[in-house]
């Protein structure tokens, strides 16, 4: 796959499931094309600042700290980047034009000097990302200096391509123009995971065309290969995610495979406690049946009951898990996903009052922001509880795939079980919710009532 893309100037998909190494592909990339004079310059850029920031951890573990400092610089939004990175942050013109590579999100792309243009683009999450979206990256490219539309190029749309049903034959016209101009962009993705937001999804012909992502535009138009083995999930948690997701063989790395919570002091934990956080089961289903509340016009659906039991978990693993000394910032070590924001904010309320948020590895996210998070242990917070079984977008596959596949040690899933196997999505919409409720309960996890001290 690296002599592939280092060879390459075209533009192609990079497809690889939850932990097979797709960010570190990239950051490998971006670096071999400097380090090996294939570019002068590289654009590293992921939707969320979570996996723009990855870029930057792998970046340092390859160059170390020294030559990442001198060769990179991270630009974008300065309160939402990690700055304790050694790598600088800036928006400086002239520092982002002295540098050899640099990262930033896609939305801050606009921040970046008009005229810098790249010779390479690593495009990561592109599963979230909207094919407009991924049009800036390369437009930007074509202000390089390399990129030079070829005299004996032709176009061969037509009239009838113009047509909105014709705009897969538009890109792959305008995907086969960029590569005459030179531009070698590598997009990396996974259709199952996460789905790009969009303004209109109401079946129309506009909206289908707006819900596809920017990964599955690129398969469909230009040529793309597959990453195959996990490195991050333990055994249980990567068959899970394949059975669920039909990835067609997931396995984990051997030196992975067997990776269990460790907690210093399993007898000193709470009673009822230590059946939820087993470390031997890395896979459980606290069931927990209170309801959910109806959103305001400024939030969205909460579940109170589930955002304690978040919240008094975090107190108890805070407690029990050791500290660990690794370079760069380890990654936070207990990340809470719901797809609700409002579950987001009634979640981070409850541990600012415990004084956990501010002074712990612990971090709260929606399931759009969770890609490109890792983390040893994860909470996943259902939220949807309701007289009428309605599950909505949370049974859809691609945010459920999402939320259990960031957790390197353990998962936590907190929610009503009967309501997960028993409800529905909406017409026509599969109940992915409900397989994944019958694959943990038959083969990979463990289903555990809920404890009187966590209702």
């Amino acid at each position: 796959m690296m002599d592939w893309r280092l060879a390459a100037n075209d533009i192609a998909a990079v497809i690889g499931p939850p932990g097979s190494g797709k960010t570190t592909l990239g950051s490998a990339l971006a670096r071999n094309m400097i380090v090996d004079g294939l570019a002068d310059n590289v654009l590293l850029t992921a939707y969320t600042n979570a996996a723009t920031d990855e870029f930057g951890r792998e970046l340092c573990y390859l160059l170390g700290d020294a030559a990442a400092r001198k060769l990179c610089v991270r630009a974008g939004n300065s309160t939402a980047a990690d700055r304790s990175l050694p790598i600088p942050f800036s928006n400086d013109i002239g520092i982002i034009k002295s540098r050899r590579i640099i990262l930033c999100t896609i939305l801050s792309i606009p921040r970046l000097p008009n005229d810098i243009g790249f010779d390479r683009l690593i495009i990561d999450e592109a599963s979230i990302t909207k094919i407009d979206q991924l049009l800036m990256p390369l437009q930007m490219s074509l202000s390089s200096s390399n990129a030079r539309p070829s005299s004996h190029y032709k176009s061969n749309l037509t009239p009838e391509d113009f047509r909105l049903p014709n705009l897969q034959q538009q890109l792959k016209e305008l995907m086969n123009f960029l590569s005459h101009c030179g531009i070698a962009a590598t997009v990396v993705g996974d259709p199952k995971q996460s789905q790009p937001i969009s303004i209109s999804g109401n079946g129309s012909t506009d909206g289908y065309y707006n819900n596809l992502s920017a990964i599955e535009w690129i398969i469909k138009s230009a040529s793309h290969d597959t990453l195959h083995i996990t490195h991050r999930l333990p055994d249980k948690l990567a068959s899970l995610v394949n059975d669920f997701a039909q990835y067609g063989g997931l396995m984990s790395a051997p030196e992975v495979a067997g990776r269990r919570l460790n907690l210093t002091n399993m007898c000193a934990l709470e009673h009822d406690f230590k059946e939820i956080l087993d470390p031997d089961e890395v896979v459980t289903w606290l069931d927990i049946r209170n309801s959910e509340e109806i959103p305001s016009k400024e939030s969205s659906w909460v579940n109170l009951a589930e955002a304690r039991a978040c919240a008094r978990i975090c107190k108890q693993l805070v407690k029990h898990m050791p500290l660990q000394q690794q370079q760069l910032n380890e990654e936070k070590r207990i990340v809470i996903i719901t797809r609700f924001t409002g579950q987001v904010m009634a979640i981070r309320n409850l541990l600012v009052q415990m004084d956990l948020l501010g002074n712990h590895d612990i971090r709260v996210t929606t399931t759009t922001t969770a890609l490109g998070t890792q983390a040893d242990i994860v909470l996943f917070s259902l939220v949807r509880n309701n007289k009428e079984r309605y599950l909505g977008a949370a049974g859809e596959l691609q945010d459920l795939n999402v939320s259990i596949s960031r957790a390197k040690k353990k998962l936590i899933i907190i929610g009503n079980f009967d309501m997960m196997m028993n409800g529905y999505c909406g017409r026509s919409k599969t109940n992915y919710a409900r397989n994944l409720a019958k694959l943990i309960e038959s083969k990979y996890g463990q289903i555990v009532e809920v404890p009187v001290i966590l209702k």
